[in-house]
């Protein structure tokens, strides 16, 4: 044999013993097919979707309908059973091939852990008011903005929706109005940092938590008065590797569209005005006739189909999360874009969360690092709300027109039709876009010298960079909307939040009875804002849109500020045999928006707790009622939401020609004080009293909480208005009062049956909010039919009050002797001396004899006497549902577009019931008789 041939066979054989030595010993063991029934262990149905994983592996299978499995692995392997809700079982097989496994379910679990002011509690130790939502809940509602998927989740928790246009955000509300006036937002701390949901994905979100009074919120201070917001994001766990994935598409339209008149019969309405209010046909708008002699020369235009669409969304997202004993990770990515039911709308969202840490020894280090993009095409608008801007254009005005610049129809000249703007074309023409960048980024360092003692220091940055665009072309939409100069207006704005935390957390049980926990912290915050705008107007054409080429009126703004915030805080909590449980909070707070002397603020707060289910005279009742703990709160947390500077004098250049000139030309600026300072003003300061009561049935399998507050705002940061004679109309003080006052319930149950799970939860909140007093006692504030004034509810309705409709003169004019006033001359003067049969008779509710806005009668508040909410979550193998019900019950609105489209008197568009208005051969109506300028 040859010598090279049999050294090369002795190589190869002594590798291929040392890749069988490498081989896992596990290779060489015998695979074995085990089957296998889960039970649960109370009620011994099947368990069905249980997860079944050889241990160290990633081979695995899940139970069917009947709770069986079958699944392949070496002999001597350990499978690991878990399922949701239940503990997790290990079985080491020895060579077993047929397993029978009960899962028991896990009652830590019930007892949930919930999130608060720097760090964590289980929610059986809490005596404030704290309301929790799961991450999961929130990541299968079907939206890119995570305040949406927040509507129903927590009583007390409102979110209003706005206008819903493109590049809105809804807004957020904790147990009502805190304060008048000012921003009742509350606030939103991730990951242990301020920062601004519109930019989260709710996939993003591990858990939520509500902190609703003082005692929960105060050792957040300065910006807690108006409730607080805690979000937690996923991170890394010490398992195999995962990849996430998922898509949705949706749908979002008008749920309802105004009824009004097509063209046929918003002629007719008009001839009725007309007619009634005396002008002769000759004088009539030249439109009338000529529609009645050839109606195909003009459009019939539904402006609302024009106008709105049905919207589509989308949004995808992915995500990967690994980790050890020693360290995580956690990354995700999303793009989310949503055509917006106005034609011409829409927004486009994308960004990236990434999440680590690293524990070496007695250190931990960590990050948090997001990005978010939010571009967005908006509706340009002349001021008004888009409805009632499309509801008013006539329907004989034509959408779109090739003759006229712009290629968009209107007013057609000659013809006297309003000046109602074709909001299709402005829209479509106006060039309105904005681009929002926000970057958070923050670290920690955490140190535990001893056992329960944990050192952590926090530094965050934030960056807020936005810029919005609007260039209005030239163009004509009609006889009498033109605009024959282009503008451009450009703005960019950046916002910087820097913070500084040190904290120090011990904990310690005491001879198993005893458990304290207490927190000590000092923290700084800085703000910096810079804003700088360009204008300019006519551009040699309208392709031409950039700032440089403006040839007239251009100018330039600009603006810098600074406000900063330092804290020192602590908070103790003591808990006695999960029986008997405290909690003080204090914050002491100093703020650069307040003058030396009243810089800073201390807000203390006390919570109680007693778990009556866990004293020895409940036992008999323990299986039934297993938790029945009475909670009570009382504290205070501070307001600073003002503008900067104002305890000192605001001077402002180059105002009204203040400048000082030389030969023509200014040598030197001119500065004038243009806003009185306020050196007095304070810390507005909240006072919450809170008492409530949680119960868990069956291992609260049914759990129920019921709260009452009362929140007083007292040395309410007001205007005052002043005398005209200083050169100011109005001063900044601390002079009111407002007291809001509310009851939240919420019910969830936990069930299941055979291999479906359910959530069923249901939450009821009412609340009321008053104003007690101001600066001015007779303070009234009015928008159209919403007042505020001192001693009555936050946005009531004031109407003046009506009693029917004038069937004749005869009629008129007994009114006219029986309700009127003397005037100075003794000449008796009727309280309606114009009207006529048709019109409304209006009733005098002070008694004075004429018609002005003291005649007006409260018929209601914008403010939900009830909002509830019903959430239902359903689990099937591999499939989940999820439906949400919310509602506002006993609240008014006022329909201003339908109060617009129901005046006779107008001469734009009229609703349909503008067709059943008054004429002396419909009298069995209650629509006022349409007359051009309404006399009455």
């Amino acid at each position: 044999m040859d010598k090279n041939n049999c050294f090369k066979n002795k190589v190869l054989q002594k590798l291929l013993i040392c890749l069988l030595l490498m081989t896992p010993i596990s290779g060489w063991a015998q695979n074995v097919q085990v089957k296998g029934t889960v039970l649960d262990a109370t009620s011994n149905e099947t368990v069905i979707g249980a997860s079944v994983i050889q241990k160290g592996t990633t081979n695995g299978v899940v139970t069917d309908y009947d709770g069986n499995f079958v699944i392949t692995v070496p002999t001597d392997a350990t499978i690991v059973i878990s399922y949701v809700g239940y503990l997790t079982q290990e079985i080491a097989l020895n060579g077993r091939q047929t397993l029978q496994v009960v899962l028991r379910e896990d009652v830590e679990m019930l007892d949930e852990v919930v999130v608060v002011g720097y760090g964590t509690m289980n929610k059986s130790d809490i005596s404030g008011s704290i309301t929790s939502v799961s991450g999961d809940k929130l990541s299968k509602i079907p939206t890119a903005n995570a305040e949406a998927a927040l509507q129903g989740m927590a009583p007390g928790l409102s979110v209003n929706f706005g206008s819903g246009a493109a590049g809105s955000a809804p807004v957020l509300q904790v147990r009502g109005v805190t304060s008048w006036g000012t921003d009742n937002s509350p606030l939103v701390i991730i990951d242990g940092v301020p920062g601004d949901m519109s930019y989260l994905n709710p996939e993003d979100i591990k858990s939520m938590s509500v902190l609703k009074d003082a005692a929960t919120a105060a050792i957040y201070g300065a910006r807690a008065a108006a409730g607080v917001i805690l979000i937690e994001t996923h991170r890394g766990v010490n398992q195999e590797p995962k990849i996430h994935f998922s898509a949705y598409w949706g749908m979002d339209d008008l749920p309802k569209r105004m009824d009004v008149a097509n063209s046929a019969e918003f002629i007719k309405v008009r001839k009725m005005a007309l007619s009634n209010a005396g002008i002769a046909e000759n004088r009539w708008p030249k439109y009338i006739s000529e529609y009645e002699r050839d109606p195909s020369q003009f459009a019939d235009t539904d402006w609302q189909n024009e106008y709105y669409r049905r919207a589509n969304m989308q949004k995808y997202t992915v995500g990967y999360i690994t980790g050890d004993k020693t360290s995580n990770l956690s990354l995700s990515a999303f793009y989310s874009t949503t055509d917006a039911i106005v034609v011409g709308t829409g927004d486009e969202k994308y960004g990236f969360r990434l999440n680590s840490d690293v524990t070496r020894g007695k250190f931990k280090i960590g990050e948090s690092i997001s990005y978010s993009r939010w571009e967005a095409d908006l509706e340009a608008s002349s001021g008004f709300p888009s409805m009632y801007q499309v509801t008013n254009i006539e329907p004989i005005a034509f959408v779109y027109d090739e003759n006229n610049e712009g290629g968009y129809g209107g007013a057609i000249p000659g013809m006297g039709m309003s000046d109602a703007a074709n909001v299709v074309g402005f829209n479509n023409l106006v060039d309105y876009t904005s681009g929002n960048d926000y970057l958070s980024a923050s670290g920690y360092l955490q140190y535990e010298p001893v056992e329960n003692l944990v050192f952590k220091f926090q530094g965050s940055r934030n960056i807020y960079q936005g810029q919005t665009r609007t260039f209005t072309p030239t163009y004509v939409l009609g006889a009498m909307k033109t605009n024959p100069r282009a503008s451009l207006d450009e703005q960019r704005s950046k916002t910087t939040n820097d913070l500084l935390e040190f904290t120090a957390n011990w904990n310690k049980t005491i001879k198993e009875d005893h458990n304290i926990q207490a927190l000590l912290g000092v923290s700084q915050e800085e703000s910096k804002y810079s804003f700088i705008g360009a204008f300019g107007r006519t551009f040699e054409n309208n392709q031409m849109g950039v700032l440089d080429q403006a040839q007239e009126d251009y100018t330039v703004s600009g603006r810098n500020t600074r406000s900063g915030l330092r804290s020192a805080f602590g908070r103790l909590n003591y808990n006695y045999q999960m029986r008997y449980m405290i909690m003080a909070s204090l914050r002491y707070d100093g703020s650069t928006r307040f003058a030396e002397g009243n810089k800073w603020g201390f807000f203390p707060s006390v919570s109680a707790g007693w778990n009556i289910a866990n004293e020895s005279f409940w036992e008999e009742m323990k299986n039934t009622v297993n938790t029945f703990k009475l909670r009570l709160s009382y504290g205070g947390l501070g307001n600073q939401s003002i503008g900067l500077y104002q305890y000192i004098p605001t001077l402002t250049s180059n105002t009204h020609g203040l400048n000082y000139p030389f030969g023509g030309n200014d040598v030197s600026f001119g500065y004038a004080i243009t806003e009185l300072p306020s050196a007095n003003i304070k810390w507005e300061t909240t006072i919450y009293k809170n008492i409530g009561v949680d119960v868990g049935l069956w291992n609260n399998k049914l759990e129920l909480s019921a709260e009452a507050y009362i929140k007083d705002t007292k040395d309410m940061l007001s205007s005052k208005n002043i005398s005209l004679s200083t050169g100011f109309g109005s001063l900044t003080v601390n002079d009111g009062e407002l007291r809001t006052t509310g009851l939240e319930f919420q019910a969830i149950y936990h069930g299941k049956s055979g291999g479906l799970r359910y959530d069923l939860d249901m939450n009821i909140t009412h609340y009321k909010s008053v104003l007690k007093s101001m600066a001015d006692p007779n303070y009234m504030y009015e928008y159209g039919a919403s007042r505020t004034y001192v001693g009555g509810e936050i946005g009531e309705f004031w109407v003046t009050k009506t009693a029917g409709i004038f069937q004749s003169e005869q009629e008129v004019k007994e009114w006219n002797e029986q309700n009127g006033y003397e005037d100075q001359n003794g000449v008796w003067r009727g309280m309606q001396p114009s009207a006529k049969p048709g019109d409304i008779r209006f009733l005098d509710m002070n008694g004075d004899g004429m018609l002005d806005s003291s005649d007006k009668v409260k018929v209601g508040s914008g403010t939900p006497k009830m909002a509830l909410a019903f959430n239902v979550s359903l689990e099937y193998k591999n499939f989940d549902l999820l439906a949400n019900f919310y509602g506002h019950f006993g609240v008014k609105r006022y329909n201003y577009t339908k109060f617009q489209l129901q005046r006779m008197d107008q001469v734009f568009n009229y609703g349909k019931d503008a067709l059943k208005a008054w004429t002396p051969q419909n009298t069995d109506t209650d629509v006022p008789r349409a007359v051009q300028g309404d006399p009455n």
